[in-house]
């Protein structure tokens, strides 16, 4: 189970990088990434929605991070340490409530996937990655 949520993290981290808002989809997936590349996991979970009561939420967000942060303690292969992100595409659904977002994303190992993301449009009209996917 660990090695599920952790490789589903892994997979979204994957598929990210950095811009500062997330008006967008390619913003938000540009922010997460960003994050992620800087090893800011705390930051990269705010860009991250989970369905849920608000304490709910924090609770998983908190078992993310501290399982991704013992994680990166133990070391990383390079195949899974994103290093760039750059966006090919952003695809939306008919009632733009969701997106894909597509991007090559470059690890430490040298190596470039074009990966997608799911991303979602929250209640407030904020992009974020859908942690429910």
């Amino acid at each position: 189970m660990r090695k599920l949520i952790f490789s589903t993290f892994v997979v979204l981290a994957a598929i990210f990088m950095a811009a500062c808002s997330s008006n967008s989809p390619k913003a938000a997936a540009e922010a997460y990434s960003k994050a992620i590349i800087k090893g800011d996991y705390k930051t990269a979970l705010e860009y991250v929605y989970m369905k849920g009561e608000p304490e709910e939420v924090q609770k998983k967000k908190e078992f993310y991070l501290q399982m991704v942060e013992n994680k990166v303690k133990d070391g990383l292969p390079e195949d899974k340490q994103m290093t760039k992100f750059e966006v090919i595409s952003e695809e939306f659904d008919e009632d733009e409530t969701h997106a894909t977002v597509v991007a090559n994303v470059t690890y430490a190992n040298g190596n470039t996937k074009e990966e997608r993301s799911k991303m979602i449009k929250t209640e407030d009209g904020k992009w974020m990655v859908d942690g429910e996917k």
